[in-house]
């Protein structure tokens, strides 16, 4: 895997991760990587150029055989082709969601967990009710028995928000787990809609279950995902709304009308990276293991702090009721990190190590001498 060394490598581009932190401080937050995407997104993006045609495009017929390729292949999941919605983005499919359920009005969702889980209900006037995760072991997580006390208290038609695997924890749930929340909306008539961006960066002998999977294909179930994270191409806005129920997928196809679609270019690199980008991210994923292990080993010398890598993502959960200023006692000590606050929590922060391990060293020696 080839990092980019240097912080003025990336700052110069007007990106989001580096260009907007001061040149002395070391950006570990938003969820992009300091690499480049597969060679494949050059050479789709080379071909784009030279046949030059910018206008209005259509989806290509590979964009789908792609995806149903990958989910056979990847995740042992036989997909009709029919039930995919491709949309501009997972966040994008979570608000289109609650759009075309206007009956719902109340939202549960995981706590600690990436804030549009918790903006999204707020936008759409739904009432949001948090399940606190329990941050006591390897990963983030919760029972099925917690989820359902919390839906026996709502008399109201709801959905289930959910994100697997977890960010930030990193969680990767089991077959036994998703059957139970499947099972759980059923019972409820709760419409299930899954965030599953991180679905192929699983860094453990695990296998990623998708809740679609497992579901009747007549139940309501909306599964999300994008190969925006996986490749590292997430200015390319793209993604797909799995909906195997007819009546769902046609009020979520409703949700369409006027709303921005996924370009000509972003079909492309997408397809490609679904194609031939897998070479790419077996050795994405030998580098990220060891970037974890360095965070790892880290976090033995803060036993007064909670450090959750979980197995899978590219990021670290950093809890601790010692200090209750991590944000700004790492960033006064040259490290952005994100904030722990817009997720659930003011007492952690969330760290992203997919970059050098020449810039997470530095980093960590830094967050040393914050503390």
């Amino acid at each position: 895997m080839i990092w980019h060394p240097t912080p003025a490598e990336r700052s110069a581009h007007a990106s989001k991760k580096w260009s907007t932190s001061p040149e002395n401080v070391l950006p570990l937050w938003v969820a992009d990587m300091d690499c480049a995407p597969p060679d494949c997104v050059t050479h789709t993006i080379k071909h784009a150029l030279a046949h030059g045609i910018f206008g209005y495009g259509e989806e290509p017929k590979s964009f789908r055989t792609a995806w149903v390729q990958h989910l056979k292949t990847r995740h042992r999941w036989l997909i009709d082709p029919d039930w995919i919605v491709p949309i501009p983005g997972v966040v994008p499919g979570m608000r289109f969601s609650l759009m075309a359920s206007p009956q719902v009005r109340h939202v549960l969702t995981p706590t600690p967990a990436y804030p549009y889980f918790k903006t999204v209900p707020s936008i759409e006037n739904r009432v949001e009710h948090p399940i606190q995760l329990d941050q006591t072991g390897e990963t983030i997580e919760t029972s099925i028995g917690v989820i359902e006390e919390r839906l026996r208290t709502i008399k109201e038609p709801t959905a289930i928000l959910w994100c697997n695997p977890h960010n930030p924890g990193g969680t990767v749930y089991s077959k036994d787990f998703i059957r139970g929340l499947v099972k759980l909306a059923a019972n409820y008539d709760a419409l299930l809609v899954s965030d599953e961006i991180w679905a192929d960066l699983i860094l453990d002998d695990r296998q990623h279950i998708p809740c679609g999977l497992v579901a009747p294909n007549d139940q309501p179930t909306i599964t999300l995902m994008a190969a925006t994270k996986t490749f590292n191409i997430a200015g390319f806005a793209c993604a797909i709304a799995i909906i195997p129920d007819p009546d769902t997928r046609q009020r979520f196809l409703a949700t369409q009308t006027a709303m921005p679609h996924v370009t000509p270019l972003a079909y492309a690199v997408t397809t490609s990276c679904l194609t031939d980008g897998w070479s790419w991210h077996d050795a994405l994923l030998k580098a990220l293991k060891n970037n974890r292990q360095l965070v790892m080993d880290w976090s033995v010398c803060y036993p007064e702090m909670t450090v959750i890598t979980g197995h899978s993502t590219f990021l670290a959960w950093i809890e601790s009721y010692h200090y209750t200023d991590l944000f700004e006692r790492f960033l006064d000590h040259g490290v952005r990190l994100s904030p722990g606050a817009p997720f659930g929590s003011d007492t952690a922060v969330r760290l992203n190590f997919g970059c050098s391990p020449a810039t997470l060293t530095e980093a960590l020696n830094r967050l040393d001498s914050a503390l």
